[in-house]
């Protein structure tokens, strides 16, 4: 049966870099952010949702959800974006479930699920792979790379668990596991490497 392995982490953790390089080692990844943006530009009923609930404002010309316009609201308002969690969130476990179900036979598959704790997931897992970044490294991240000011990439960071509190829910997982990434993509690929390994000689 597959090992079921979740990967978390907060924005600008290096999930992405992770996913990349371990899709690259033959394991298959689904990304919960990949999913979210494939509802948000195909799901209807979601659409419908959101248009209601938000209005015209967060919509594009051509009628696609502009992600960043919606986000800029939810972001600043806890009870709407806790709404639509609630919309988003059921939807993207289905698709999960579905990608684990279409790899039972491999040895190995791996979610990227950012909001992992938040959600109350993480017993559904085999193993939990957090990576760890300092606070002040996601911000350099978020502003040099993204391209975002420090007030809307604070306002990210804040939005999810603190790094201490992860670190406290990883370790009381069964399978836990702690990755540091504030270093260089060489440095995680070899933590990655020695998990990956694990993996197939387990």
């Amino acid at each position: 049966m597959v090992c079921r392995i979740a990967l978390t982490g907060g924005i600008a953790s290096g999930k992405s870099l992770a996913g990349e390089y371990l899709k690259g080692c033959g394991i298959p990844v689904i990304d919960a952010d990949d999913v979210v943006h494939a509802l948000l530009r195909e799901d209807a009923e979601l659409k419908a949702n959101i248009r209601e609930t938000f209005g015209p404002a967060v919509f594009d010309e051509s009628g696609a959800v502009n992600r960043p316009a919606l986000g800029a609201q939810v972001f600043q308002n806890p009870e709407r974006r806790k709404l639509l969690e609630g919309w988003i969130h059921p939807k993207t476990r289905q698709c999960i479930e579905e990608f684990f179900r279409e790899n039972a036979s491999r040895m190995a598959a791996v979610a990227i699920i950012p909001l992992l704790f938040e959600s109350g997931l993480a017993e559904r897992y085999d193993q939990v792979w957090l990576l760890d970044t300092e606070p002040e490294v996601q911000l350099a991240r978020l502003i040099q790379k993204r391209g975002m000011r420090e007030t809307d990439a604070l306002a990210r960071i804040r939005s999810q668990l603190g790094r201490e509190e992860k670190q406290t829910l990883t370790r009381q997982h069964p399978g836990g596991v702690i990755l540091p990434n504030t270093g260089t993509p060489e440095a995680l690929y070899e933590v990655l490497a020695r998990l990956v390994s694990g993996l197939t000689t387990a």
